[in-house]
C-alpha cells in the first residue's frame, strides 16, 4: 500500500511542458550574414516566421539559436531582450541570455532562465556586451553604451535612435526579413511548469484514508 500511495502522490506532481519552435525562412550561409546589432519579431508572425507557436499565450522564453557573420574578431556578447517599442528607444527590459565569444560563420545557441513572453507581442533581441550588467541595460543609453555588432568589435558605433518596424537592426538602419542581413534564427519557448496544486491537511488525509480502505478491501480479495 505504501508504494501504492507514493506512486499516486509521484504522479500527481508530473506537469509535461509543451515546447514550440518559431524560425526565420531557410537561408543560404552567405545569405545570413553581415554587420548587425539584433533585430525585432513576434513569436506567432507566420508571414516572418515559420512557426507553431500558439497566438497570444504566455510562454517562457527557452533559447535562440543564431548564425554569425562570415568574419570578424573574438568578443564575449550576449542578447538582451526588450518589449517593443515604435519610438525609437528600447521597451522594458525583460534580461539578457547566455553569454557566448564570437566565431565567424558559427552557429551559436543562447539561453534564457526566468524570461516569460506574450506570443503575440513584439519584442527586440539586441547585441550587447557581455559585461553590461542589467542596470546598465534597463535605460536606453544603457544599452547605446553597451550595444555590440555581431562580431565586428567590442567598441559600440551606435549613436541614434532604434528604427521602428519589422527586421534586422543594420549599423543604425533597419532591413526587413527579407534582407540581406537577417541571420539564420530559431527561437524556442515552452509553457510555464505549473506547480501541482497542494491539497488542504482535511482533504490529504481523507485521500490517504480512502486509498488505504481500497488497498485493504483489495487485500481481502
Amino acid at each position: 500500500m505504501k508504494k501504492t500511495i507514493i506512486a499516486l502522490l509521484a504522479l500527481s506532481g508530473l506537469a509535461m511542458a509543451d515546447t514550440y519552435t518559431a524560425s526565420t525562412p531557410a537561408k543560404s550561409a552567405a545569405g545570413a550574414q553581415g554587420n548587425y546589432y539584433g533585430f525585432t519579431l513576434a513569436f506567432d508572425n507566420a508571414t516572418y516566421l515559420t512557426t507553431n507557436v500558439p497566438a497570444d499565450t504566455e510562454l517562457n522564453l527557452d533559447s535562440i539559436t543564431l548564425l554569425s557573420r562570415s568574419d570578424g574578431s573574438a568578443n564575449d556578447m550576449k542578447v538582451a531582450v526588450y518589449e517593443y517599442v515604435g519610438d525609437g528607444t528600447v521597451g522594458t527590459f525583460l534580461g539578457t541570455s547566455s553569454t557566448v565569444q564570437f566565431a565567424a560563420n558559427t552557429t551559436f545557441t543562447l539561453t534564457f532562465d526566468g524570461i516569460t513572453v506574450n506570443s503575440s507581442d513584439r519584442y527586440q533581441f539586441l547585441y550587447v556586451s557581455a559585461t553590461a550588467d542589467d542596470a546598465t541595460l534597463g535605460t536606453f543609453d544603457g544599452y547605446k553604451a553597451a550595444a555590440m555588432q555581431w562580431g565586428t568589435s567590442v567598441t559600440n558605433s551606435f549613436s541614434t535612435n532604434i528604427p521602428g518596424g519589422w527586421g534586422t537592426y543594420k549599423n543604425n538602419t533597419l532591413n526587413s526579413w527579407e534582407g540581406q542581413y537577417i541571420p539564420v534564427t530559431t527561437v524556442t519557448l515552452s509553457t510555464p511548469s505549473v506547480a501541482p496544486a497542494v491539497p488542504e491537511p482535511t482533504t490529504a488525509t481523507l485521500s490517504l484514508l480512502a486509498l488505504a480502505g481500497l488497498a485493504a478491501r483489495r487485500r481481502r480479495k
